[in-house]
């Protein structure tokens, strides 16, 4: 009875209050603005929704309480106890921090400072993981326990945070999260106060979707993606079993979706040599939405969902483990078997493994001469073998040791990786190392502006004439950037060709001939 009240007042809650809220944020200019790099929408967007989300639960959090107790309030409920003011502290806080960002843009570091003072001052208040458990076996963390706990409150407060970027979805995959959370802990009897929380959340998220789904007028801002992922992942600490203070693998079955972008985001970005605060349109909502739309990616999402959230609770239910992890394994699957979403990720991955491995099986005097070649197009059909194969033959005839290339065009979707590459690579002190950037021509209203879109690396062993070869390749640089642009010029024809003539965009485009004089210079 007192989770369907928690439920049910929360999502009331949410619907008379988020038009208020987004009017007061429009009037005082917290918006999303629309951007030609990696924002989805085409308007400007208010923001704040998580202060809506918030109230509305923590109204139905009372709400539900006083019911309860007949309201009768005293300081020894539950609700008022250290583990729960200090829970509702740290959302407040987090809160602020994601107003501040969403109105003036903080850095990515200052972000992740505040969160991690946040997620500390949780920990240190008595919430953290002793031990974890799997399949039944049981792993005591130790002196681990404080930095694992630490690291799963961050992972949980930016999961979400990164899903949100397209319409509905963040507030979908978090309707699935606390509901299933919910459910979890219902079933293992955790306290009511953490069951009635998180239908509170639940009934809120609901309520806010309403003007969240497809055309959205308001977007939670990271103020409440980072609240909302922050309180998820302390009530995912929390509904273990009661006999025990395991960690299993419901809460991270049900936590699959935001968990995989938030991995895959760190592994495409780190094994591509960028930074992990480096924006791209290489995220799980902006895949799903090039391939299903709006509308289709919240059906997707919310079956994906479904299918990890039945095996969490069911193997909750049945006391059968290995539901889970079935479940969530299931999903990750077809996300990668149908290049819908991680399967560029894991060609990364598994070429960074294949390289590794060959190192051991490479005999020594061979290592220097055998080359490893690894190209992946992450995102996009743009012609950049027209680039990358006379920057091979360079290197080649240069006997380079490395030569990398990576793209990123986040507002036409392409990006490109390759590396070519000795097995051994020189010791640092030994390199010859240069980077230079590409760039593009943008209008930017009446003025035109040279845009970075990525770079190229050479690495040479140093020797006597290894800053003579590195000076040849600097000298024809400017030609690199022709061609560069000359590829980028093709790409954007063929995306304006279906907003022009109606037809169909090909999935192969045709490549122009490379210029002579390019592939003579660096040849």
């Amino acid at each position: 009875m007192n989770t369907f009240f928690a439920f049910f007042t929360a999502l009331t809650t949410a619907v008379v209050l988020v038009p208020l809220v987004r009017s007061l944020a429009i009037r005082v200019g917290l918006v999303d603005n629309p951007d030609a790099e990696r924002k989805l929408h085409s308007r400007p967007i208010a923001l704040a929704g998580g202060v809506a989300v918030f109230a509305s639960m923590l109204a139905s959090i009372i709400l539900t309480v006083g019911f309860q107790n007949q309201w009768s309030f005293n300081l020894e409920m539950e609700l008022f106890s250290k583990r729960w003011l200090v829970l509702l502290g740290a959302a407040v806080a987090i809160l602020v921090v994601g107003l501040v960002d969403d109105k003036w843009s903080l850095r990515g570091r200052q972000k992740l400072l505040a969160q991690c003072v946040i997620a500390m001052v949780i920990v240190g208040s008595g919430t953290a993981l002793e031990v974890v458990g799997f399949f039944g076996v049981v792993i005591p963390l130790g002196v681990f326990a404080l930095p694992v706990s630490v690291l799963w409150l961050l992972l949980c407060t930016n999961a979400l945070n990164l899903l949100d970027g397209a319409d509905g979805m963040a507030t979908t995959v978090g309707i699935f999260v606390s509901g299933s959370l919910a459910v979890v802990s219902l079933i293992n009897g955790n306290a009511i106060l953490s069951v009635v929380a998180a239908f509170s959340l639940c009934g809120a998220l609901v309520g806010f979707l309403f003007y969240n789904r497809p055309p959205a007028s308001i977007f939670l801002g990271d103020a409440g993606s980072m609240m909302v992922g922050l309180f998820v992942g302390v009530l995912a600490m929390w509904c273990s079993h009661k006999e025990t203070t395991a960690f299993a693998a419901a809460p991270l079955a049900i936590l699959v979706l935001p968990l995989f972008d938030s991995l895959a985001a760190i592994v495409r970005r780190r094994l591509t040599g960028r930074s992990i605060y480096a924006t791209d349109r290489g995220h799980m909502h902006h895949l799903l939405n090039e391939k299903f739309g709006r509308a289709g990616t919240l059906c997707v999402v919310a079956a994906a969902c479904s299918v990890s959230s039945a095996g969490a609770i069911a193997s909750t239910w049945l006391r059968m483990p290995w539901l889970a992890p079935l479940g969530a394994i299931l999903v990750l699957a077809v996300f990668v078997s149908t290049r819908t979403f991680g399967y560029s990720e894991c060609r990364l991955l598994a070429g960074r493994v294949r390289h590794w491995i060959m190192s051991f099986l490479v005999r020594p005097h061979v290592c220097d001469a055998k080359k490893h070649e690894r190209s992946l197009k992450m995102q996009g059909d743009g012609p950049w073998q027209d680039v990358w194969e006379p920057l091979i033959d360079f290197a080649e005839k240069q006997e380079l040791a490395s030569v990398k290339i990576d793209v990123n065009m986040a507002w036409l979707h392409e990006s490109y990786h390759a590396t070519w590459r000795s097995i051994r690579l020189p010791e640092p002190a030994l390199q010859s190392v240069v980077r230079i950037p590409l760039l593009v021509s943008r209008e930017n209203g009446e003025e035109v502006e040279q845009v970075p879109i990525g770079r190229i690396e050479i690495i040479a062993t140093s020797t006597s004439d290894s800053l003579s070869r590195l000076g040849d390749f600097l000298e024809h640089a400017a030609e690199l950037q022709l061609q560069v642009e000359d590829v980028v010029d093709r790409i954007e024809a063929i995306k304006q060709t279906p907003a022009r003539t109606g037809k169909t965009k090909p999935t192969q485009p045709t490549s122009a001939p490379i210029p002579e004089d390019v592939l003579a210079n660096l040849s």
